[in-house]
Order: structure tokens, then sequence, then C-alpha cells
């Protein structure tokens, strides 16, 4: 009942508040304009990050007001919730100033590994690998592994999101994989987070298909992106039989190869990791033919493919 009412609540808001953001950003004119590699062609309100962060939060808060005991049952340690909120929290924050006012590719990666180190210093942590032979304790590489794991997952939805809808319809996805994956062992508080997440990103993706009235922005892109990644963390250490490290590796596959594929293209050409470019998948499909919602749709596919096969392949170690 609990998931439900939490799910069903960031639904709601995320329905109810979405258009209201995107009126508010037409008033202040935080437009994100067209041209260069986006491919939108008019101005678009670029602050849908922050009715999916308000949605997630309400969401979240009455589902602790509903149980008072959310961050210390099930498994998931009393201080794995505070890690998820904080280090969100600041990823909000520097996305909205971002998306308002602009900031350097290397100030907003320092503010992802100071978010990332926050989360791993409040207990968010990959500190061991469950693994079909036996575990292995990482001892004092849990820290960069960690690190390494939330910068990498919050980049990797950065970067795919230059569709309508479509980092939204990955991220679904991928989350509906690791809610029948929490779930099946019952690790009820990452499902909380799971249900407050998808009714969150249900209800932006009501405007943000194609033809979109809206787009997340980087404070939407980060917040999906490190929520997402503190979910598999969870997954991979708590519950009763956690899951092993390739199980969200498959299922984060696409935006995953995507960026590998980004850091290897623009290495070979002597550019910057970071400059933009349109070589993206996304774009690739674009070029040979596809419309905007068909190659949505195709690769938002491919990555309920890779969903279902974490989930196989999760249940078959």
């Amino acid at each position: 009942m609990l998931i439900a009412l939490t799910f069903a609540t960031a639904l709601i808001v995320g329905l109810l508040v979405t258009p209201i953001v995107r009126h508010f950003a037409y008033g202040l004119d935080l437009l994100d304009q067209p041209g260069g590699r986006k491919i939108h062609q008019a101005p678009i309100p670029r602050l849908g990050g922050v009715a999916m962060v308000l949605a997630f939060g309400i969401a979240i808060a009455l589902s602790t007001f509903a149980s008072p005991d959310l961050g210390g049952t099930a498994g998931l340690r009393p201080n794995r919730m505070l890690a998820i909120l904080l280090a969100a929290g600041l990823l909000f924050v520097v996305g909205v100033l971002d998306d308002i006012r602009g900031m350097r590719a290397s100030i907003k990666l320092a503010f992802q590994v100071a978010a990332a180190f926050l989360a791993w210093a409040l207990g968010l942590s990959i500190e061991r690998l469950h693994l079909p032979w036996g575990i292995v304790e990482l001892g004092a590489l849990a820290l960069p592994i960690t690190m390494i794991w939330i910068v990498g997952v919050i980049n990797a939805v950065n970067l795919i999101d230059g569709l309508d809808g479509l980092a939204s319809g990955v991220v679904l996805t991928v989350l509906g994989a690791f809610g029948l994956l929490a779930a099946a062992d019952g690790v009820d508080p990452t499902l909380l987070v799971v249900a407050a997440m998808v009714g969150a990103a249900i209800g932006f993706l009501a405007y943000n298909l194609h033809p979109a009235s809206i787009i997340m922005g980087d404070a939407g892109s980060m917040f999906l992106g490190f929520t997402v990644a503190a979910v598999a963390i969870s997954l991979t250490q708590d519950g009763v039989s956690p899951v092993a490290p390739w199980v969200p590796i498959v299922a984060l596959g696409l935006p995953i190869v995507d960026t590998a594929w980004a850091v290897i293209r623009r290495t070979a050409r002597g550019d910057a990791v970071f400059a933009p470019d349109s070589g993206h998948i996304h774009h690739q499909l674009l070029r040979r033919g596809l419309s905007q919602r068909d190659a949505m749709l195709s690769l938002t596919a491919v990555s309920a493919a890779l969903a279902i096969l974490a989930v196989l392949i999760a249940r078959l170690d």
C-alpha cells in the first residue's frame, strides 16, 4: 500500500506541477534556444527537473510521515536515505543554477564529484562485490569505485538526454528492472525511492513526449542519473541476495555504451571529453531517417530489452 501511495503521489504532483513550472519558466524567459546540436526547432522551457524533484520530494516526505522507520528497515542502512536525499539535493541546486545561468563543464564535474563523495561519506558505498563464486571486499577501493560509478551514471543519463522523452523513457525502463529486483529481495525502502522516481518521471514525461512543451534540463538529468546510480548501489549491497555488479551495468547498457563511445570519439578527434557533438546514438538514428518519436521509441525499446536481460541475469546468478 505504501509503495502504491508513494507512486500515486509522485505521479499526481508531477502532472500538476509540471505545467506550473513551465509557465514560470516562460515568464522568466528561462528557455533553451534551438541551434547547434540541439534538435528542437523553437525555444523551450528547461526547468522540467524542478517539477520532477518536487514530485519526488513530496512523495518521499509523505512516505516518511506514513512510515517513520523508512530508513532503517529491510536491510537498508539507516543512513542510505539521508545520503540519497542530501547528495541529490546538492546536484539539484547545481543543475538549477546551470539551467538558469550556465556553468562550465569542469565546475559541474567538480560538484558531481563532491556529491558522490558526500553520498559515500553518508554510507552510500560500494563496499563489496557479490559474485557467483564469492564476495570480494573492496576495502580502500570502495571510495574511488563508488565515485566513478555515481559520476559516470550521472553523465551517462545527461548525455542520453538529447531527444524528447528519451532520458525519461530509458530511466523508466532501468527503474522498472530495479523495482522488480528490489521487490523480489524485499528491499522495501529502495522500492519507495523507485516508486517516487517512477511516478515523478511519468508525470514529467506526459509533457516531454515529442513535441515536448518542456525539457528536464541538467537539474533533471543529474537528479535522474544520481537516483538511478544510488538505487543500483543499494541493490548490489543490501537485501538477502544482493545482485552482481554487472546487473545494473547491463540495465544501464544504452547510456553507458553511448557515453563510452562519446569519450572514445572525442578523444580520437583531440576534442575535450565534455565538448558537445552530434555523434550520439540518437543523432545517428535521426540521420538515417527516423523521426524523433520513432528514434525515441526504438532506443527505449532497446533499453527495455536490456532491463529485462538484467533481471534474467540476476535471477540466474
